[in-house]
């Protein structure tokens, strides 16, 4: 029976060999976690990270603290990921209120320098979460509370 010769691959369909260069950076894309906020009144922004010239493995992240500023989030976050070996690309941002006593948090605005975030998506992210899975989470204008 005539068996024919093997053939390489050309070497742009060896995807193997491609993604063997960039392993570590993809364990330490997967390590990181997918959402870390503060309590109270917050600044919040959506940020892309990515290893370099893969975009298509990009994962959403959302980081938010007490901050004068969303540029000084995006910065500080920016310097992790750079140590790190990953990318960063701002996808816009807003404003939290995280009660997490009552177990309420509420997304509203938008961040004058990166645009508005996509409000529905970071609920989504917040309650795919299993910390903010039982939270009550709306997304609109900052409605008052009053304490009795």
């Amino acid at each position: 029976m005539f068996r024919p010769a093997k053939m390489l691959t050309p070497l742009r369909l060896n995807l193997p060999i491609m993604r063997f260069a960039s392993k570590s950076l993809a364990r330490k894309l997967l390590r990181v976690p997918r959402i870390e906020i503060g309590d109270g009144k917050i600044l919040y922004l959506q940020i892309k990270i990515y290893i370099h010239g893969e975009t298509a493995f990009a994962r959403t992240i959302i980081r938010g603290w007490r901050s004068s500023s969303h540029e000084e989030i995006y910065n500080a976050v920016r310097a992790n990921m750079e140590s790190l070996g990953l990318c960063t690309q701002s996808l816009g941002g807003g404003k939290m209120v995280n009660d997490h006593q009552n177990q309420k948090i509420n997304i509203y605005g938008f961040c004058k320098t990166f645009g508005k975030a996509d409000h529905y998506k970071t609920k989504q992210m917040l309650q795919s979460w299993s910390q903010y899975q039982k939270y009550d989470i709306e997304i609109g204008p900052l409605k008052p509370v009053y304490h009795e």
